[in-house]
């Protein structure tokens, strides 16, 4: 993800204005410098010589004049200097707010337990694929993900184990899908995988996978009483469709999914 343009912008455009006065001052600064060099030479040349050895009043006074003047243009090249070190300092600053901000706003796109980005992105990235794909003709599938058994974990073994449960099962999610894949949390134990371009085969392949990875993950687990399963539904997006109903979909996908496996094993959580 990149920086908001509009942060961006703005930025960018604070930054261009203090580059602008920070030329200014250099600029006054560089011609400061060559009026104390011809004042200098002025002075020089009022110096008493062999043929006036002595000062007379009107000299005495020019060189006080060009003396003060040469303090006074000093004075402001020192201020144009200064100046043009704030321009910079605020130039750094402005750059780590930008820095700064975007990191807050990538760390909250990333639920901290599983790594996978949160349902609060969901709306943004998915609106975008459903433009892309209306846009060049495309598809994508979308694939509800619940992990089952979970509530059980967490109440035999403890929240703590419950968040090791998530992050185990994200790492599977994430380590099933192509790179131009997207893994979201959903919610508690339900995870949300948009597949670009793929069709329902592709996606099946995918949640194939799932199933695979997560069965060797139990199979090397030390936690052997933990049971884990997961149950999942398949949508496919075709033109005129929502985020919503793309979900709807994949929710009742989901949930006949749990009830057949319900219904061959009833030792699993009741379904809702």
């Amino acid at each position: 993800m990149t920086i908001q343009t509009a942060d961006f912008d703005r930025i960018q455009q604070q930054i261009q204005a203090l580059g602008r006065r920070d030329w200014l001052w250099w600029s006054l600064s560089v011609l400061s410098a060559l009026l104390l060099l011809g004042l200098g030479l002025g002075i020089y040349s009022l110096r008493p010589t062999a043929a006036t050895p002595e000062l007379t009043v009107a000299q005495v006074f020019q060189v006080a004049f060009l003396y003060v003047f040469a303090v006074v243009v000093t004075g402001f090249n020192i201020h144009a200097l200064l100046r043009s070190r704030e321009a910079e300092r605020l130039k750094v600053d402005l750059l780590l707010e930008s820095l700064q901000r975007e990191l807050n706003r990538l760390q909250g796109m990333v639920d901290p337990v599983t790594r996978a980005f949160t349902r609060a992105c969901l709306d943004e990235m998915a609106q975008k694929e459903i433009q892309r794909s209306e846009r060049h003709n495309g598809s994508f599938a979308l694939v509800l993900v619940d992990l089952d058994n979970f509530k059980q974990i967490n109440d035999h073994f403890g929240h703590l184990m419950g968040d090791f449960v998530l992050a185990e099962a994200g790492q599977v999610l994430q380590a099933s899908v192509r790179g131009s894949d997207l893994v979201f949390r959903y919610g508690g134990d339900e995870f949300v995988l948009l597949l670009v371009g793929s069709d329902r085969p592709g996606a099946e392949a995918v949640v194939g996978r799932v199933h695979s990875k997560l069965e060797d993950w139990k199979s090397r687990s030390k936690e052997e009483r933990i049971e884990i399963g997961l149950s999942s539904g398949i949508s496919l997006f075709s033109p005129g469709k929502t985020l919503q109903d793309l979900l709807r979909e994949a929710d009742e996908g989901m949930y006949a999914m749990k009830r057949r496996r319900h219904a061959q094993s009833p030792s699993l959580e009741t379904v809702k």
